[in-house]
């Protein structure tokens, strides 16, 4: 019985090794992608739009296993203030100020894929880290400050194309402060 198992495990071995050697493996991965936030989790005015931009380098050590990391901005509206200040004399000044909202992003992220075909891959993710904050609301919140982040990647989907098939477009539902959905495009190496 152990013979059988033996053979059996260096069988499978050399079976993966060989489907494995006959597709191209690209060890490396630059993205970037852009798409819209419903932040209301980081600025308590719910239901504002906003813009999300986020650049990502991959390394894959296995072939359904990414380990990286993200820079993400996330851009707000731009805000108008206005306030008026008294002298002592009985004259007045008015003041106004804009301010766009942002938000920017370093996190490590961990991809995995469940389906791998010739030209379409289906993947999750998930990636945490910290977040600086800078804005101005009505709660006179301190500026800037730090907050945690959280993205979470149900369905990741990225389509090969080109000569060596290492170019890729793709798309990303999810839930976090990069938003419900995104679009990508990137380079593998």
């Amino acid at each position: 019985m152990k013979r059988i198992t033996l053979i059996a495990v260096i069988f499978l071995s050399t079976w993966v090794l060989y489907a494995q050697e006959n597709t191209v493996f690209y060890k490396h991965e630059l993205r970037a992608s852009f798409g819209p936030s419903l932040v209301s989790g980081v600025w308590p005015q719910s239901g504002m739009f906003y813009r999300n931009f986020s650049v990502a380098y991959f390394y894959r050590p296995v072939r359904w296993l990414w380990v990286g990391g993200n820079f993400v901005n996330i851009f707000g509206d731009k805000i108008y203030y206005h306030w008026r200040e008294y002298s002592v004399d009985g004259s007045l000044k008015d003041f106004s100020k804009s301010k766009i909202k942002y938000c920017a992003v370093i996190a490590p992220e961990i991809k995995y894929s469940y389906f791998y075909k010739k030209e379409v891959l289906l993947y999750g993710a998930i990636s945490g880290g910290i977040a600086w904050e800078d804005g101005y609301d009505e709660a006179k919140k301190k500026y800037p400050r730090t907050l945690p982040y959280f993205h979470l990647t149900y369905l990741g989907l990225s389509y090969k194309f080109g000569k060596n098939e290492n170019i890729f477009l793709g798309g990303e539902f999810g839930i976090g402060m990069k938003g419900l959905i995104s679009m990508h495009g990137g380079y593998r190496f």
